[in-house]
């Protein structure tokens, strides 16, 4: 019998309620940690897709306010800025306002020169040759049906009128996920129906950089080429410019890590109070393996294997369970249009594994440093 077997055979064999009610335990908090854990990413993964060569420019008063067309050229001329491409938010409502997904006018043929834009179903150049047209991200066509070379209606709100689009493609980006839940079309066909006053503006600049360590030089010369104008700018890398969003949650957001990390401290209480109480029944046995030969790091070790044994096994069962729960959870919340990009992600399966193991390990150190402290006399004479 090894240390390693005499550990197995302790931690679920002695006492099997007990063992079953704390591989339980553990199990809900690593699947509630694994939940946490992904809602988390999602809400951070438009930030993490932007990419370190891209900056943004918008009005400096606030994302609402346009800014004049005639800005691009004079980004253009900026030493270090390769491309410009320009976009507006269009708001609008497909059918029924529940059916919420962004939409963007865009200036298409700088756009798809900026962005990692890949076309599924339908062309490129047939997107680039029709005004009427639009193209829309896969998960949407998936989740309302649509297809290349359907009509696609919508009702527009901060651009008041009924607008119709041909679907010219399906598409989706390696790079970036919010791309397979959006619609894209012609900024040019907007600024040709809109007011006077409302013609030639813009909602923000995206901004390609040559060298991506010479972006903060290149946001500076921006800011300092609009500085007291009558539309001053505000650029930043497009990372800080998604994230803007995300703080928009921050109070949501600090709760989840907050409750993450609670969950770890409950699994360490359940599996403290386990191998605390396993070992306080064994105090005689453990006097007798010291007195047959057995050491203290010996009878650590068992102590610490336990703990770690019972963390695993309770910790890979949440996995699996979180697997179907996450994808389901994903699927619902995607239907809805809201925090899409949710499902199982091996690395957070990975990160939970290992932190179930250390945490078992650890919550077993008090008890098992207290186990091998003990004289052996007191051991054998303890008759619990």
């Amino acid at each position: 019998m090894t240390l390693t077997g005499l550990a197995l055979r302790n931690a679920f064999l002695r006492n099997k309620t007990r063992a079953f009610l704390t591989v339980l335990g553990t199990m809900v908090a690593a699947l509630a940690f694994v939940f946490l854990r992904t809602v988390l990413a999602a809400w951070y993964a438009s930030s993490e897709a932007s990419a370190a060569d891209r900056v943004v420019t918008r009005n400096a008063i606030s994302i609402t306010q346009p800014l004049p067309l005639s800005y691009r050229d004079r980004i253009l001329r900026i030493p270090g800025v390769t491309k410009v491409t320009f976009s507006n938010w269009f708001g609008g409502v497909y059918k029924d306002p529940k059916n919420f997904f962004a939409k963007f006018a865009i200036d298409a043929p700088s756009a798809l020169e900026v962005f990692s834009i890949r076309f599924l179903d339908g062309t490129k150049q047939d997107f680039l040759s029709d005004r009427t047209s639009c193209i829309v991200g896969k998960r949407l066509a998936d989740r309302y049906g649509f297809k290349a070379g359907e009509a696609l209606p919508i009702q527009g709100d901060i651009y008041p009128g009924d607008w119709r689009f041909r679907i010219a493609a399906i598409v989706d980006s390696p790079d970036d996920e919010s791309v397979a839940n959006t619609m894209y079309f012609h900024w040019q066909r907007l600024n040709e129906v809109v007011p006077p006053q409302r013609k030639d503006l813009v909602g923000v600049y995206t901004v390609t950089v040559a060298d991506a360590s010479r972006s903060p030089e290149v946001v500076r010369q921006i800011d300092a080429l609009f500085a007291n104008s009558d539309n001053e700018t505000h650029t930043e890398t497009e990372k800080s410019f998604r994230l803007q969003f995300v703080q928009g949650s921050s109070a949501i957001i600090g709760a989840l890590e907050v409750v993450s990390g609670v969950i770890l401290l409950i699994m360490a209480l359940i599996l403290g109070n386990t191998l605390a109480m396993g070992l306080r029944e064994r105090t005689p046995e453990l006097g007798a393996m010291r007195a047959i030969g057995f050491l203290p790091r010996h009878v650590r070790a068992i102590a610490l294997t336990e703990g770690a044994l019972l963390g695993i096994v309770g910790g890979l069962l949440g996995v699996l369970i979180a697997r179907p729960v996450l994808i389901g959870f994903g699927k619902a919340l995607s239907s809805l249009g809201f925090l899409t990009g949710i499902g199982f992600k091996p690395g957070t399966a990975i990160l939970t594994l290992g932190c179930a193991a250390i945490i078992g390990a650890l919550a077993s150190a008090i008890p098992a440093w207290q186990a091998s402290r003990m004289q052996v006399v007191n051991a054998l004479r303890r008759q619990e």
